[in-house]
């Protein structure tokens, strides 16, 4: 809402009366202080103009009843003179009284601190104002829209409302970032919507018999659009590498297949009918993901924190109970750090063995550095070097007491997208031999310790 809208309202006589005209004006002061920071000049200046208009109306007084002050087109609005007799007759009937309360619910919802969550879902900004959001998003809508179409009596029931509202809901977490004010105020509103729908099926008797599921389906659908989206402080999302998960399990390939593809379309197509089938195919998933790879991969790594994520908002999403009661809400952090302790402990063992046997293939296969004759007259190693290069030898128990006291991992050795940029990685070129980055440092490190030793054999050092 804008002065240019405004003034094209008035030119128009689109306002019935004062109270709408003030609704208008209202919402842009509203706007301009939601959308720009505080202390700002325009953040100001909608300020002083509010209090300008509240002291003006106050000096005007209240708006006159003479039936003979606005337009023509406003007297007739308001005398009813060309309304039909069947319309001023009509009564507001029961399902437009459970829409206009749900959509009330929703308009006047507030947080903790008093904030109408509402302001920014009122209306959309326009093509002109971000293009790229009507780019992304197909199906775009908002609160005024809703309402208009609750006002011409497009909705025939409380469900074909309750999709234009997820409908909003979800386009915001599409288009913004799971940090974002939006995003969060999307999920609560969300919980919100169905927490007013629960009570408005409570008061109505009649209701008994109406179908959860539609509620159930888009309460997984929400849970599902969270926790795909949910990324690190580098705008990585977790789930990305979970595409590597393979559907056919290789260990029981007779089983149904089952990966995040699957899981996607299923949700999308609304077969999920419970919470508790949906979390248990989704953790299957991750579970999966994580008994195909090693505890030290990225692949392990992200499928706890997509773990950990999902009950966390399964659990802001159900209201711990309050809004939905389900088996799935009994899987608790507890259980889940159960687990992966108990999927460690289960798989460092085998690990330690598959090091241990690669670095004797190492071994086998090193290549012999071929040195030049030594010149020992010629040899300008210090005493304290000679000293340390004799404690590398391969006889000598000094190399093993090192390696043990190694504390490094490969996971302590991961490059973030700038430090790799700034690599000369035209040498680790090695046909897919390194999965990333930091496997082909380790490996370059294992290849300088066997070249100190090979030139102190060759130099009898």
């Amino acid at each position: 809402m804008d002065l240019r809208t405004i003034e094209h309202n008035i030119r128009i006589d689109r306002y019935n009366n004062e109270e709408a005209f003030i609704k208008d004006v209202k919402l842009m002061f509203r706007n301009a202080r939601h959308y720009n920071e505080e202390g700002s000049q325009v953040y100001n200046d909608s300020g002083i103009l509010e209090k300008i208009v509240k002291d003006k109306l106050k000096e005007l007084g209240p708006a006159p009843e003479d039936d003979d002050v606005g337009s023509p087109k406003a007297k007739l609005r308001r005398s009813g003179g060309t309304a039909s007799p069947k319309k001023a007759r009509s009564q507001t009937t029961p399902l437009q009284q459970k829409l206009s309360d749900l959509f009330e619910a929703i308009r006047n919802f507030t947080d903790n601190r008093g904030r109408r969550l509402s302001t920014v879902f009122l209306r959309l900004p326009s093509r002109s104002e971000l293009p790229d959001y009507y780019a992304a998003i197909k199906r775009p809508i908002d609160m005024e829209r809703i309402r208009s179409h609750m006002v011409q009596g497009r909705y025939q029931d409380v469900e074909s409302m309750a999709e234009d509202f997820i409908l909003m809901f979800n386009n915001a977490c599409t288009y913004n970032e799971p940090e974002s004010l939006i995003y969060r105020d999307a999920l609560l509103l969300h919980r919100a919507f169905l927490e007013a729908r629960r009570r408005l099926e409570e008061d109505d008797e009649a209701s008994a018999a109406v179908s959860v599921a539609p509620l159930i389906r888009e309460l997984i659908r929400s849970l599902f659009v969270s926790v795909m989206s949910h990324q690190d402080d580098e705008g990585r999302c977790y789930s990305d590498s979970l595409a590597e998960v393979p559907a056919v399990d290789p260990a029981n390939p007779e089983d149904p297949p089952l990966n995040l593809e699957v899981i996607r379309n299923n949700v999308e197509n609304g077969r999920y009918r419970r919470l508790d089938v949906f979390q248990e195919h989704f953790f299957e998933m991750l579970e999966k993901a994580r008994r195909l790879n090693r505890t030290d991969s990225e692949i392990f790594e992200d499928s706890v924190e997509l773990q950990q994520f999902f009950v966390k908002i399964r659990d802001e999403l159900c209201k711990n109970g309050e809004i939905l009661l389900s088996p799935a809400l009994s899987y608790t952090f507890k259980h889940l750090h159960a687990d992966i302790d108990q999927e460690k402990r289960e798989k460092l063992p085998q690990e330690i063995e598959e090091d241990q046997l690669k670095g004797e293939e190492e071994k086998k296969v090193m290549p012999m550095f071929v040195a030049p004759p030594p010149k020992p007259q010629r040899l300008l190693h210090s005493e304290a070097y000679l000293k340390y290069i004799e404690g590398l030898s391969a006889d000598s128990p000094t190399i093993s007491k090192w390696d043990q006291s190694l504390k490094a991992q490969r996971t302590d050795g991961r490059l973030s997208r700038e430090q790799e940029s700034r690599l000369p990685s035209h040498w680790l070129k090695s046909k897919g031999a390194h999965t990333t980055m930091a496997d082909a440092l380790w490996r370059l490190r294992d290849l300088m310790m066997r070249d100190t030793l090979n030139i102190r054999q060759a130099y009898n050092l």
